[in-house]
C-alpha cells in the first residue's frame, strides 16, 4: 500500500498524463468480429511453459458478437486483484459516484469553560480514507468549536461493521505488512504508519510518520558500513508490549550510505492505533487529555455534536482503489453496500448477498463466483475470464462507464500498469487492472483497438510459475490492439 503523499503524487501524475491520452471513441456500430479462438495464445503459452488449462483468456467487443478471442474463457479461477472490478462496480451503481463518509462526534457530558466533563465519542462511518489530515482537519474543527480539554476517555463507536476481534488478516505471515488490514468501522490511516530511519552517529534514530502517541519503539536496527547494501525495506517491524503500553520492534542491518528512509508497516490493533494517532493529533492541536480509548458498540446516541464528510467522493476513492489494488479500502466499501442497505453491523456474508443480489438484478449470472472479501486477497476467491469481461461489458453500457473505466491503471501512464509498454502503440490505449498473488496473475479491462473498436479483455493464470506471465499478458494486450 502507498503512502498518502505517494498517492497524490500518483494521481497528479494520472492527471497530466491524461492530457495526452486519445479519447475514449464512441462504439462503432456494424461490422462482425473476428472468429473466437483466433490468435497465437497456444504459442504464447508454450512460450511461457504453460498448460492450457492454466490459463482463461477472453476479448469480447463492447458492441456485441462473439469473442475476438476466447480461451478456456469460462473456468472459475483465482482473479486476484481484478475480482475488485466487482466490488467497485458494485459500489458506483448501489452507493453512486458522489457518495461521501461521515465520521460524528458527539459529547457525552457537559462541556463548561472548554473542559469536556465526560467521554468524547467517535462514530466510526466506515470511511476507508480518512487519513492523517483528514483527523487533523477534524481536531481543528473541535478546538475551534470550544472544545480544550477532556477529562474522560476516548470511545470509538464502530457498530456499522461487524468484521470479528482479529484487526489484520496474517494472508502471507508478515502481519505487518499493510494489505493486511482487516476492515474497522473507525480505520484511520489505514491502520499504517511509516517509520522512518536516520543514520546518528553510530546508530540509528527511528520516528513514526505521522506521529503515533504513547507507543514505545524497541530500537534493534544495527547500522552498517559501506555501500546501501540494506535499506529499510528489509527491516522486520512487530508489535509488542499490550494493553494501553504498546511497542513496536523494529530488527535488522541497515546501511548508513542509505541516508534517512522509511518504510510503511500496519501498527498495533485498531484501538491502540486510534489511540495513538488521535491522541497525537490532539496535543498537536494544543488539546489536553490523559484518558484511555475503548471501543464500545452502540455507544454513539443522540445527536452528533460535529460531524466529519470526507472530502472524497466514491468515485475518487474507486480510483485509489483500482489504480492502486488497495485491499483494505475495497474491504471497506464491500462492507460499506450492506452498512446502506441497513444491515447494521455488516458482516462479510451481508455484503456477498448484497452484492449477488445486484448482480442477478442486472442479469449477470455468475454461478461460479466466490466473492469472499471482494479485494482478491484470497486463497478461496473465483471468477472465469468470461465474467469479468461480461461485467465489464454492462457496466461500458451504463452510466457509470466512464468513472470506472478512469479509474483503471492507464496502460504506459499510471497505476500498476505505468511501466508497461511503454512508448509502444497501445500506450494510453488501454485500462488494466492488475492482480498478483502467489501463484496468479490477472488482467482485466478495456482496450481500443487499432480499428477504433471497443474491447472488454481478461487474463487469468493460475499456474506455480505465474510471476513469469508478464510478457504473455503483454502480447494478449498487444494482439487484441492490433487485430480488434
Amino acid at each position: 500500500m502507498l503512502s498518502i503523499p505517494i498517492l497524490r503524487r500518483a494521481a497528479l501524475v494520472a492527471v497530466v498524463a491524461a492530457a495526452c491520452l486519445i479519447a475514449w471513441p464512441a462504439a462503432r456500430a456494424g461490422g462482425e468480429p473476428r472468429t473466437a479462438g483466433g490468435g497465437p495464445l497456444g504459442h504464447w503459452l508454450q512460450a511461457a511453459g504453460l498448460a492450457s488449462r492454466q490459463v482463461g483468456a477472453i476479448a469480447l467487443p463492447l458492441d456485441g458478437g462473439p469473442a475476438l478471442l476466447a480461451h478456456e474463457a469460462t473456468r472459475p479461477l483465482n482473479p486476484a486483484s481484478t475480482i475488485k472490478l466487482i466490488t467497485t462496480y458494485a459500489g458506483l451503481a448501489l452507493l453512486g459516484p458522489d457518495f461521501r463518509w461521515r465520521t460524528e462526534a458527539r459529547l457525552r457530558g457537559p462541556l463548561q469553560a472548554g473542559v469536556l466533563r465526560g467521554d468524547l465519542v467517535l462514530r466510526g462511518g466506515g470511511d476507508p480514507k480518512m487519513v492523517i489530515e483528514d483527523l487533523t482537519e477534524f481536531v481543528a474543527r473541535m478546538r475551534a468549536s470550544g472544545l480544550e480539554q477532556i477529562d474522560g476517555d476516548l470511545v470509538v463507536d464502530d457498530a456499522i461493521f461487524d468484521t470479528g476481534a482479529r484487526s489484520v488478516d496474517d494472508f502471507d505471515g508478515d502481519p505487518s505488512q499493510p494489505y493486511n488490514v482487516r476492515p474497522f468501522g473507525a480505520l484511520m490511516n489505514f491502520k499504517a504508519a511509516r517509520i522512518v530511519v536516520t543514520p546518528n552517529g553510530k546508530g540509528a534514530a527511528l520516528a513514526f510518520d505521522p506521529a503515533l502517541a504513547d507507543v514505545g519503539i524497541d530500537n534493534r536496527v544495527r547500522l552498517v558500513e559501506g555501500p546501501c547494501r540494506f535499506g529499510a525495506g528489509g527491516l522486520q517491524v512487530r508489535d509488542g508490549g499490550r494493553g494501553d503500553a504498546p511497542v513496536v520492534r523494529v530488527v535488522g542491518n541497515y546501511s548508513r550510505a542509505c541516508g534517512e528512509q522509511g518504510v510503511f508497516a500496519a501498527l498495533l490493533d485498531h484501538r491502540q492505533f486510534v489511540h495513538a494517532l488521535f491522541k497525537a493529533a490532539w496535543q498537536a492541536a494544543g488539546g489536553r487529555w490523559s484518558g484511555r480509548t475503548r471501543i464500545e458498540r452502540g455507544a454513539a446516541l443522540g445527536e452528533p455534536w460535529l460531524v466529519w464528510v470526507s472530502p472524497r467522493t466514491l468515485a475518487e476513492v474507486v480510483r485509489d482503489i483500482n489504480k492502486f489494488s488497495n485491499n483494505v479500502m475495497t474491504r471497506q466499501l464491500m462492507l460499506q453496500l450492506a452498512a446502506e442497505a441497513g444491515m447494521q453491523p455488516a458482516t462479510g456474508a451481508d455484503a456477498r448477498r448484497v452484492m449477488w443480489g445486484w448482480l442477478a438484478a442486472q442479469g449477470l449470472q455468475f454461478p461460479d463466483l466466490v466473492l469472499d472479501n471482494g479485494s482478491g486477497l484470497s486463497r478461496d476467491a473465483r471468477t472465469s475470464a468470461a465474467h469479468l469481461a461480461q461485467l465489464l461489458r454492462h457496466a461500458a453500457a451504463g452510466p457509470h462507464a466512464d468513472t470506472l473505466r478512469e479509474s483503471l491503471p492507464v496502460v504506459g501512464f499510471d497505476g500498476t500498469m505505468k511501466s508497461r509498454l511503454v512508448g509502444e502503440p497501445i500506450a494510453g490505449q488501454a485500462w488494466i487492472k492488475t492482480g498478483s498473488l502467489e501463484g496468479v496473475r490477472s488482467i482485466a479491462g478495456y482496450v481500443v483497438a487499432a480499428s477504433g473498436r471497443r474491447y472488454a479483455v481478461a487474463l487469468i493464470v493460475n499456474a506455480p510459475g505465474a510471476a513469469a506471465s508478464r510478457a504473455l499478458q503483454d502480447e494478449f494486450l498487444r494482439w487484441v490492439h492490433a487485430n480488434g
